[in-house]
C-alpha cells in the first residue's frame, strides 16, 4: 500500500501541474499560481513523502515491543521474546536486544532512546528461514536521536520471514546509570507532516512556475522592474535564513548565539578578536593580561617562551613547554615576551570593540560572522546587479548568475569554525566587494566619479587591515581606474604609452588621484604605526611569529614545485560521491610537500560548474568585450584568482576555509562569461537553448553548495546537533 500512495501523490502532483498550464487564469494570477503550487506540495507530503505511513496497511504482520529498563540492579525486559544484556566493560553504554520468535515479514525496527542519551549508533543482525546464524544488515548511517522521531522507526528492507533480529545499541554519549529503552519490530510509522519540506517543495514549484510565467523578460527592463525585485528580495531572504540555520545548527545548544556568557565562558576562553578588543580598551596591542586570570596564566607561559633561544621552532618549544609543565596560547604570534595576533585589526574595530566599550558585553564570534556573510551576500548580489543593468539579458539568467555567486564565494564553509580564522577573511571580502561596487559604479557614472572612486580606495585600503595578503586585491579595480583618468585628458604625445600616462595625470586628474590615495596613506601609515609597535617594523604584520605546528617562515611564494599542489587541491579536487544524504562528501586527502602543508577537506573551485565558465575568459575578452571599460577589469581579475590562488595555498596551505580568500576571484570574471554567451546565444537565433543550458549548470551550482554544508566531512551537524542533522537527514531521505 505505501508504493502506492507514493504512486498517488506523484500523479496528483502531475495532473495539478498539467491543469495549470491548460488554465488561462492560473497563468496570469501571481496568486492562484502560488496556490497551486501549495497544492502539489500538498499531496506530494501528505502522500508521497509519508508513503512509509501506509507501509503495513492490507499486511500479515506479527507486531511486538518491549520496555527495557537499568540500572545498577541489572537490566530486565517486559517481553519475554526480548533478552537484553548490557556490556559493563565498555566505553560508552552498550546494550544487545535480542528479539526471538518472530517468524513474520519485519517492515521495520523501533528504537527509543531515554533523555539522557543524545543519540546513539545502531547495528541490527537478523536470522530468517534460510540464513540460521546472526548476519549482519550492513548500514553505517542507522543513528537514533533522541526526540527526533524520524530516526526511531528503521526500515530493514528483508525478504521474507525473519525469525529473530539482534539489536546492538551504543551510545554516542557519556556514561549514564539508568533508565529506559523502548523497542519493537512491525510498529506503525506515525505520519509525519514537515512543515518546512512543505514549504522548501512549495517554494520550487513556484520559483519555477515564476520563471516559466516570465521566461522573456529583460532585466533592466521596466516591465521587469516589479518581478525583478521581488525575486532578489526572496533570494536574499532564502540565503540570510540559509547561513542562520547554518549558524544555528552549528552551535551546541547551551552556548549563545548573541552574546557570551560571561558565566561560564571566562575571558581566557575568548578567541584573539575578542581578547583584542579588551586590550585595545586597556591601550596596548597585545593580548596577555586582559584580564587578571589571563594575566597569571599568560605570564607563566611567556617566561618559559622569554627562555627559549628561538621559541619558534614547534619541537623544541613543544618539549620544553611539556618538561617545565606548561603550555603556551596556540596559533598567537609572540614577540618580545608578549602575545599578539597575526590577523588584522580592522574587523575588530568596527564590530567587538564599539559593543564592548559602549556596553561592557562581548559579541560572540558566531554572531559577527553571520552578519559579515549577511553582508557579503547583498554585496555579491550588488556586484551582479551593477554589472548586468548596463546590458539586454534575460532576468532568470542574472537572478540565477547571483545565486551561482553566493553559492562560489565558499561563504558556507566559514560556519563550521566561526572563529577569528574566518572572520579575518570576511571582514576582508565586505571591505573587496564594496570596493569593486563603488570602483565599478565611479567609472560608468556621468556623476560624483571621484567620491565613488575615494570610498572604493578606502574600502580597498580597510581590506588590507583585515588581512595582509588581501593587499593584491586592489589590482583588480586598477586597469577600470587608470583608463577612467586616461579618457579625461587630451595630450597630443605620438607615444601610444606615454599620451596614455600623460593623460591619467593630467591636471584635471590631480584632485581624482589624491582622492584615491589619501585613504591608502592613511590607512597605510596607521597599520605601519601599529605593526611597529607591536613588531618592530611597518611592514611586519606577525606571520613569521606564529606559535603553531610549523615555523611557516619557510613558505615563500617563489616555491613553484608546489604548482601540482594548487592545481590539485585549489582547482580540480572534487568532492566524493553518496548514495545516502547529503550525497557529497569533500575530499579528505593528506597533503604534504617536503614538509608540512596544512590540509583539511575541501574542494576545487571548479568543482563547481558555474566555474567552469572561467575557462571562457579569454574568447569573452576577444569578442564580447572588445572596446568595453571592462576589458581589462576582467583580465586583471582573471589573474588576480590564479595568483591568489597560488599564493593562499603555497604560504598558508590547503583548507576548505583559505578558499574564501580567492573564490570571489574566480566568480567575476564567470559573471561576465555567462553573460557574454547569453548575448552571443541572442545573435546566433538559439537563445532557448543556451538559457537552458544556463539555466543547469547553475542549478547545479547551487545544489551542490548546500549538500556541501551538510557534508559530515566538513560540518559539524552531527557533533553540534545531531537531532537537526539526522531530522534533516531523514525527512530527504523520505524513501529509506
Amino acid at each position: 500500500m505505501g508504493i502506492v500512495m507514493m504512486i498517488v501523490g506523484i500523479a496528483l502532483a502531475f495532473g495539478i501541474m498539467l491543469f495549470l498550464n491548460k488554465t488561462e487564469k492560473i497563468k496570469k494570477d501571481i496568486a492562484t499560481l502560488f496556490i497551486a503550487s501549495f497544492l502539489m506540495a500538498l499531496v506530494l507530503e501528505i502522500f508521497t513523502f509519508n508513503y512509509t505511513t501506509y507501509e503495513n496497511i492490507g499486511q500479515s504482520l506479527k507486531k511486538s515491543e518491549s520496555v527495557i529498563t537499568y540500572d545498577q540492579a541489572g537490566v530486565k525486559s517486559s517481553n519475554d521474546d526480548y533478552f537484553v544484556s548490557k556490556e559493563d566493560d565498555s566505553e560508552k553504554p552498550t546494550f544487545t536486544v535480542e528479539i526471538n520468535n518472530i517468524d513474520s515479514k519485519v517492515n521495520n525496527v523501533f528504537v527509543e532512546i531515554p533523555k539522557d542519551i543524545e543519540s546513539a549508533k545502531v547495528s541490527i543482525d537478523y536470522k530468517d528461514e534460510v540464513i540460521t546464524e546472526y548476519f549482519p544488515i550492513n548500514d553505517s548511517d542507522i543513528n537514533v536521536v533522541y526526540g527526533t522521531k524520524n530516526t526511531q522507526y528503521i526500515r530493514l528492507h528483508l525478504a521474507g520471514k525473519t525469525t529473530a533480529l539482534k539489536i546492538k545499541i551504543v551510545s554516542n554519549d557519556a556514561v549514564i546509570t539508568s533508565g529506559m529503552i523502548k523497542t519493537g519490530v512491525n510498529q506503525d510509522i506515525p505520519f509525519r507532516f514537515k512543515a518546512w519540506r512543505l514549504i522548501v517543495v512549495c517554494l520550487v514549484f513556484f520559483a519555477l512556475a515564476m520563471i516559466y510565467r516570465y521566461r522573456n523578460l529583460n532585466y533592466a527592463g521596466q516591465k521587469s522592474k516589479k518581478v525583478r525585485k521581488i525575486a532578489i528580495v526572496s533570494l536574499l531572504v532564502v540565503q540570510i535564513l540559509f547561513l542562520y540555520f547554518l549558524a544555528y545548527a552549528q552551535m551546541k545548544p547551551k552556548d549563545g548565539f548573541l552574546f557570551e556568557d560571561t558565566k561560564t565562558n571566562s575571558v581566557s576562553n575568548y578567541d584573539q578578536y575578542q581578547k583584542l578588543a579588551i586590550a585595545f580598551t586597556k591601550g596596548q596591542t597585545h593580548l596577555d593580561g586582559v584580564d587578571e586570570f589571563t594575566e597569571n596564566g599568560d605570564k607563566r607561559q611567556l617566561d618559559v617562551l622569554k627562555g627559549l633561544k628561538d621559541p619558534y621552532k614547534p619541537f623544541i618549544r613543544d618539549k620544553v613547554m611539556q618538561d617545565k609543565g606548561s603550555s603556551y596560547e596556540w596559533d598567537y604570534a609572540y614577540n618580545d615576551g608578549h602575545y599578539y595576533t597575526y590577523y588584522g585589526p580592522v574587523p575588530v574595530i568596527f564590530t567587538f570593540l564599539p559593543v564592548y566599550a559602549l556596553t561592557g558585553i562581548m559579541p560572540t564570534t558566531r554572531l559577527i560572522t553571520f552578519i559579515f556573510a549577511v553582508i557579503i551576500s547583498l554585496l555579491m548580489c550588488l556586484l551582479v546587479h551593477n554589472i548586468a543593468k548596463r546590458r539586454k539579458l534575460n532576468m532568470w539568467t542574472v537572478i540565477g548568475v547571483m545565486a551561482a555567486s553566493l553559492s562560489t564565494i565558499f561563504l558556507t564553509s566559514v560556519f563550521y569554525g566561526a572563529k577569528i580564522y574566518e572572520l579575518s577573511p570576511l571582514g576582508g571580502l565586505i571591505c573587496i566587494l564594496a570596493g569593486i561596487n563603488l570602483v565599478y559604479e565611479g567609472v560608468h557614472r556621468e556623476n560624483k566619479n571621484t567620491l565613488f572612486l575615494s570610498l572604493g580606495a578606502l574600502a580597498f585600503a580597510l581590506a588590507v587591515g583585515c588581512k595582509a595578503s588581501f593587499l593584491l586585491a586592489s589590482i583588480v579595480v586598477l586597469p577600470l581606474i587608470l583608463n577612467y583618468l586616461a579618457s579625461k585628458g587630451n595630450s597630443e604625445k605620438k607615444n601610444k604609452l606615454a599620451r596614455y600616462f600623460a593623460n591619467i595625470f593630467c591636471k584635471e586628474n590631480i584632485k581624482t588621484i589624491v582622492a584615491i590615495a589619501i585613504p591608502y596613506v592613511v590607512i597605510g601609515v596607521l597599520l605601519m604605526i601599529y605593526n611597529q609597535v607591536r613588531f618592530g617594523s611597518p611592514f611586519d604584520f606577525g606571520v613569521a611569529h606564529q606559535l603553531t605546528v610549523y615555523d611557516t617562515s619557510y613558505f615563500k611564494p617563489t616555491v613553484i614545485s608546489k604548482v601540482p599542489t594548487v592545481i590539485q587541491n585549489g582547482l580540480l579536487e572534487l568532492p566524493k560521491t553518496s548514495a545516502n544524504f547529503p550525497f557529497i562528501e569533500l575530499a579528505d586527502t593528506e597533503v604534504t610537500y617536503h614538509g608540512y602543508l596544512f590540509a583539511m577537506a575541501g574542494i576545487g573551485v571548479f568543482a563547481y560548474p558555474f566555474i567552469w565558465a572561467f575557462v571562457g575568459v579569454p574568447v569573452t575578452v576577444k569578442n564580447s568585450l572588445k572596446g568595453s571599460k571592462d576589458k581589462a577589469f576582467v583580465i586583471a581579475t582573471a589573474i588576480m584568482a590564479l595568483v591568489l590562488c597560488y599564493t593562499t595555498i603555497v604560504m598558508g596551505g590547503a583548507s576548505f576555509r583559505y578558499s574564501l580568500d580567492f573564490g570571489w576571484a574566480f566568480v567575476i570574471p564567470s559573471i561576465f562569461v555567462i553573460f557574454a554567451i547569453e548575448g552571443w546565444a541572442r545573435k546566433k537565433g538559439v537563445l532557448r537553448q543556451a538559457l537552458l543550458g544556463i539555466f543547469v549548470v547553475l542549478l547545479a551550482t547551487i545544489i551542490i553548495n548546500v549538500l556541501v554544508t551538510m557534508s559530515t566531512g566538513f560540518s559539524g551537524f552531527t557533533d553540534t546537533r545531531p537531532d537537526i542533522y539526522y531530522d534533516v537527514y531523514n525527512t530527504v531521505m523520505f524513501w529509506k
